[in-house]
């Protein structure tokens, strides 16, 4: 049998800090996806609410010193708690987003991402989010 891919994967020990980002970041890509206009199908959009409610369940107890952070960690949570409450709220049905909210909710992910994720560049895919 062929095999086809990478020989040899370096494996990343998968904790619960690497899972939190990666819920994160998710849950950051599929707002901004959802202000930009793309679609939201119904897989999608119970992605986005059960991602948004783990990462609330999460967050709380969780213990935030490996991102040495410039500002507190009680900050940065209740910033993650606010964005989890937003996504929930802008993937509802009938959610008017109005330009202060949708500043809101920008500015709220733009001073996540310089927390959380300081030199990546998080981009959207727009072949993948334009299937709903």
């Amino acid at each position: 049998m062929k095999r086809f891919g990478i020989e040899h994967i370096s494996s990343k020990k998968m904790d619960a800090h690497y899972l939190f980002l990666m819920r994160l970041h998710l849950l950051i890509v599929m707002a901004k996806a959802r202000l930009k206009g793309y679609p939201l199908g119904c897989f999608r959009k119970e992605a986005v609410l059960e991602n948004a409610i783990n990462i609330a369940k999460i967050v709380p107890h969780l213990n935030v010193s490996f991102l040495e952070l410039n500002t507190s960690s009680y900050l940065f949570k209740e910033r993650v708690q606010l964005l989890s409450i937003m996504a929930r709220q802008i993937v509802g049905a009938d959610y008017s987003l109005g330009s202060h909210r949708r500043q809101a909710i920008i500015e709220n992910i733009e001073i996540i991402i310089q927390m959380a994720f300081p030199r990546q560049k998080l981009s959207l895919f727009h072949d993948v989010l334009m299937v709903a």
